[in-house]
């Protein structure tokens, strides 16, 4: 994955590499960028907020937070803590879940990325059983993950 490739979120809070072939565009209903595969399963979204410059949270808590909201509990060895560059952190979990309209059981890969100025939450999902060759993708793209805190904001 090159920097040449990387995309700038809509508000300017980080930058990302898609994996090779991904789309990119902004989610134009929830804010954010959406990153899919043009033949694919799944779809990436991350959606980025301010935080304080000085301390940031710890991303796994913001991710048992966000986890919690969704009655979803995971054991602290199912959370993978991932360094990313400029001394951001990023936290991701998968679990499967049942579409409570569809009833159709998904596969989730959720992470939270923390650094000075900024946090950002990403979710992909797909159909489970569909996740085997993007899941891997996804994780590697997350990676990449840049966090730009606002100037003066």
């Amino acid at each position: 994955m090159s920097d040449a490739q990387r995309v700038r979120d809509p508000d300017g809070r980080f930058t990302l590499v898609p994996p090779p072939g991904w789309s990119t565009a902004p989610d134009e209903e929830e804010g954010g960028l959406e990153v899919w595969p043009a033949e694919g399963a799944g779809t990436l979204h991350l959606i980025s907020f301010d935080a304080g410059d000085d301390d940031f949270p710890d991303p796994a808590e913001e991710l048992y937070a966000f986890l919690d909201d969704r009655d979803v509990e995971l054991e602290e060895d199912e959370v993978a803590d991932v360094p990313l560059d400029d001394g951001a952190e990023l936290a991701i979990a998968e679990y499967e879940a049942e579409d409570e309209d569809e009833g159709d059981v998904i596969y989730w890969l959720v992470g939270v990325a923390t650094g000075p100025g900024a946090l950002v939450f990403a979710t992909y999902l797909c159909p489970a059983g569909e996740q085997e060759a993007e899941a891997e993708l996804v994780r590697a793209s997350l990676a990449t993950l840049r966090l730009t805190p606002q100037a003066g904001g």
